[in-house]
């Protein structure tokens, strides 16, 4: 049976969806090679899951798109969320997105910026929503293997890494300086493989009161 509890209910739609879409990409649905396309097919997905899973009459589901959140700033800019869902009125859930190809290099900074949207959802999940993920896809082993030096050290993103609650991630990298990254609990990387690409997702809870 469906969950009736609403963010129980909100997971499994993202997790559904997060099924469906790494099989329409595996098998060349749509075309996504950055990551505008990744948010425009992997939203519309959620949207038509997340109607189907609306179980009375007075269940609606929405989603939106680039979502600004004003309680919360990079750089001095505010964030806007990729992607937010809800069941309205009920559960609501923040979703950040990264798409990294092989062919973009640079992954120092992609270590940093999944870093900084991992910490993104945390934040807001502490403020206003229920749930939130982070979903990233790539074709580049530096992400998943583990670093013997360099910024894969300080913002380790390889397989079955652990962040450490409280530990201040600080980045020396040029360009990507003064940046200083905390997190309240503990998130596990997981990678799956599937024909070259490798996929996470973590999920973020709010903390019960």
């Amino acid at each position: 049976m469906v969950q009736n509890e609403h963010t129980q209910r909100l997971n499994q739609v993202l997790d559904l969806s997060w099924d469906i879409f790494k099989s329409q990409f595996i098998n060349g649905r749509h075309e996504i090679n950055k990551e505008a396309p990744f948010q425009h097919h992997f939203a519309d997905i959620i949207n038509k899951v997340g109607n189907l899973y609306c179980l009375t009459r007075e269940d609606a589901f929405y989603t939106d798109l680039e979502t600004k959140f004003s309680n919360l700033k990079f750089e001095n800019k505010h964030k806007y969320i990729d992607i937010t869902c809800e069941f309205y009125k009920k559960s609501k859930c923040a979703i950040e997105l990264k798409f990294k190809k092989e062919s973009q290099g640079a992954q120092d900074h992609g270590r940093i910026d999944i870093f900084q949207d991992l910490e993104a959802v945390e934040l807001a999940c502490r403020e206003v929503f229920d749930i939130g993920k982070l979903y990233v896809i790539t074709d580049s082993k530096p992400y998943v293997n583990q670093s013997i030096r360099g910024v894969g050290t300080i913002f380790p993103t390889h397989n079955g890494y652990k962040t450490i609650p409280n530990l201040p991630y600080i980045s020396t990298s040029k360009g990507r300086e003064d940046i200083t990254i905390r997190f309240e609990n503990e998130y596990e990387f997981n990678w799956e493989e599937i024909q070259g690409y490798y996929f996470l997702s973590i999920t973020v809870r709010k903390k019960s009161n």
